[in-house]
């Protein structure tokens, strides 16, 4: 008996690390398809396809297409991801425009990393089973923003923009879509990208622009 249980102590790191690249295999797969052909016009056979799957494996491991949606949106920001810009934050307190800077260097990253994913949200904002998790990952986005901005003073602000104005203008400009213009279809370096976020919020928001 003890010699069954060592054993199965023992492959269990060997189980794990397979699941997980089933995982992720299928979570590519369904990127790839969502990407091409449109997160409605994908089935769970094409993404089990794509995958080298069953379908039955995609259902024991998501439970629908929608589980595979949340799958992708939990791997690219999982809460650690938040506690880190936190914790960057609170490291860079007292200095606004450092604070920008970490704001403009993590979108910038963020977005190069996701941007086929946040591709598969504006196109399917059409689509309720996905359309309420965009509307909802928008609003988090915003109040983030919100939350960051708490502790600064209000002479940190240029005249006319106050705390709420301030978020607006990080949620609007270091976001998805304004990357993928920039980036993707105008063909600027994610370095580039970042060096203009940062100079635009730094001008848009702060008082005294470094």
């Amino acid at each position: 008996m003890a010699r069954s249980m060592d054993k199965r102590r023992y492959h269990s790191p060997l189980r794990q690390e397979q699941a997980l690249a089933t995982r992720n295999r299928i979570l590519d797969a369904a990127l790839e398809l969502f990407g091409r052909q449109g997160y409605g016009a994908t089935s769970i056979a094409a993404i089990a396809r794509e995958a080298g799957v069953v379908a039955e494996t995609i259902y024991a491991t998501f439970g629908s297409k929608r589980g595979i949606i949340d799958g992708l949106v939990e791997r690219a920001a999982p809460p650690q991801v938040v506690s880190g810009l936190d914790a960057a934050w609170e490291a860079r307190s007292g200095d606004p425009a450092a604070q920008l800077a970490l704001v403009a260097e993590f979108s910038t990253a963020f977005w190069n990393r996701n941007d086929a994913l946040a591709a598969v949200f504006r196109r399917g904002t059409g689509d309720a089973e996905i359309a309420d998790e965009w509307s909802e990952r928008q609003s988090l986005r915003r109040a983030l923003f919100g939350r960051l901005l708490a502790d600064w003073p209000s002479s940190a602000f240029r005249p006319g923009v106050d705390r709420e104005r301030a978020a607006d203008i990080l949620w609007g400009l270091a976001t998805d879509e304004v990357f993928h213009l920039f980036v993707r279809e105008r063909g600027w370096t994610p370095a580039a990208f970042e060096t203009w976020l940062l100079d635009a919020l730094r001008h848009e928001i702060l008082a005294e622009p470094a």
